[in-house]
């Protein structure tokens, strides 16, 4: 997805933070999807993610942690579905949210066997319990302060690429601008009029932008295929179902989803996935 934020220096600072603190730090749209990871998962959330189950139930977490975020935007803590600490850490511009950065799968420097507890009743549903604890048992803890650092620290990064966007903006095209725009809201009802609203110009300005962009293509066009691009990444992935995957990036009904992804790939959403695996 393109974002206003430069996501590679981003990433770039984020990977140096998880090297020295094993955070596990990863980018995410306002939607949920992973934009940009440090980490491959701990040992624990492998296990929870191997499981279709537990794969929604981590999605889910994570976009409800996402969604909670309100004005005015602050780092929020909070224990996932399966007792784990994770925190969000909010991105704005001009006051609204466009991105957020997710840390966590670790303890807090409370007892261990409390934790524990917590998340063995949590994850009951989970068929291997002593794999699992096995793998609790090797997450890392962190204090309070040592949480609060990671925001601080996480912040700064933010600050940096913030300043570098906010110089290179002025320089920015309206036709770029359109595809920012249109890369970082595809998962929500988008219209022309509120494109036009948003980016400030008529529509039929945004005609000839999207013809710029992409000859041949509508302003619908250019959305319909942002967000049919976004389906075959999410398809790509095991643990969604199709029909999350339509919900995710804007199409919450099925049968259109199906339809339009088949006229622009010339395959079924679960033709696409089978011809993947």
């Amino acid at each position: 997805m393109k974002h206003a934020l430069n996501v590679a220096r981003l990433a770039g600072l984020l990977e140096n933070l998880h090297q020295l603190t094993h955070l596990q730090v990863s980018l995410h749209d306002i939607s949920g999807e992973e934009l940009f990871s440090a980490w491959s998962r701990s040992a624990f959330c492998d296990l929870i993610c191997s499981v279709p189950q537990g794969y929604q139930r981590c999605f889910a977490c994570d976009r409800r942690a996402i969604a909670s975020l309100t004005p005015p935007y602050a780092p929020l803590q909070y224990r996932c579905h399966a007792g784990l600490i994770d925190a969000v850490v909010p991105i704005t511009e001009g006051g609204q949210l466009v991105a957020t950065i997710l840390f966590g799968q670790l303890l807090d420097d409370s007892p261990r066997e409390a934790q524990w507890a917590l998340t063995r009743q949590l994850c009951a549903w989970y068929p291997d319990q002593p794999a699992l604890e096995t793998a609790f048992s090797n997450l890392a803890q962190f204090s309070n302060r040592q949480i609060k650092a990671g925001y601080e620290i996480i912040n700064a990064c933010v600050s940096e690429i913030r300043l570098e966007g906010l110089m290179k903006r002025s320089a920015q095209t309206d036709a770029e601008r359109l595809d920012r725009y249109i890369g970082e809201h595809y998962a929500q009802p988008l219209t022309v009029s509120q494109l036009a609203q948003a980016l400030s110009c008529s529509k039929n300005k945004l005609y000839l932008l999207a013809k710029q962009l992409e000859p041949g293509l509508t302003v619908s066009g250019l959305i319909s295929k942002r967000r049919i691009t976004a389906a075959q990444h999410l398809l790509a992935r095991p643990g969604a179902t199709i029909r999350d995957v339509a919900e995710r990036v804007g199409i919450p009904d099925y049968n259109y989803f199906a339809k339009v992804f088949r006229k622009a790939t010339g395959m079924t959403p679960s033709a696409y996935r089978s011809r993947g695996r």
